[in-house]
């Protein structure tokens, strides 16, 4: 976790939220467990009280913890999760309205799949090599969602900066002979914190929305990813049969 945080230059609070984050998805730590005291994770992660604070209130405000006074902090039970498989992309929803979207190019990286990411790309052997791409994504202009994904580098090794750059993601997919058909997304509401608040331009606090997305070329899982989408810009309408 920290050489992998250090690498994409994240502050150390950063780095317990996304390993706290793991430890709560790997379900090492699960609904309704007390979590070790803010003394004790200064001691595990060898960082300030003020760290280790920021962390924690970070993942309180996202849901994933809740403080009970004179109790301790809890993992907080997870929502029922609402998916919708039909596949359609922001792009896709953004140019039917004429809006002009367009995405930045914020890191990209390869990492080493962690068990939660070997689960979720549903990958066949553990440790395998993984594209890391974190996107901040626009409407016109303004800021909308912070976008991260990961995608098998055995897939597709010739995925490149540039092309994603320069053609977007799915585009480059289907280039490469990975052409996403299906997705899977899990929505529940958060409230924004951090870094992803500051590139968003949203006050710390203000209501988000985080989807999960696995999306399929036929059966085969080519990409997990973590949104963070301002909860001012979309409405999600599900029509069921």
């Amino acid at each position: 976790m920290e050489e992998q945080a250090k690498k994409l230059d994240a502050p150390l609070y950063e780095q317990i939220y996304d390993d706290i984050y793991d430890k709560i998805a790997m379900k090492e730590w699960t609904p309704g467990q007390r979590i070790p005291s803010e003394m004790q994770l200064c001691k595990q992660y060898g960082v300030s009280r003020i760290t280790v604070r920021k962390a924690i209130d970070d993942m309180v405000h996202s849901g994933y913890l809740n403080r009970q006074r004179g109790k301790g902090t809890f993992v907080q039970q997870a929502p029922v999760e609402n998916k919708v498989s039909k596949f359609f992309t922001f792009g896709d929803a953004l140019k039917s309205k004429g809006i002009n979207e367009t995405a930045e190019m914020l890191s990209f990286d390869i990492i080493t799949a962690n068990k939660f990411l070997t689960e979720k790309l549903e990958l066949a052997e553990p440790n395998q090599c993984l594209f890391k791409i974190l996107r901040l994504r626009c409407a016109d202009g303004v800021p909308f969602v912070v976008e991260t994904s990961y995608v098998p580098e055995i897939l597709m090794p010739e995925l490149t900066e540039c092309a994603i750059t320069e053609n977007g993601l799915y585009n480059t997919m289907r280039s490469l002979g990975c052409a996403p058909k299906r997705a899977v997304r899990a929505l529940c509401a958060v409230a924004v914190e951090g870094l992803e608040a500051k590139l968003l331009q949203q006050e710390p606090k203000t209501p988000a929305m985080h989807i999960e997305r696995l999306t399929y070329s036929d059966k085969t899982c080519v990409e997990y990813c973590r949104c963070i989408v301002r909860g001012d810009f979309f409405v999600y309408t599900v029509e069921l049969p």
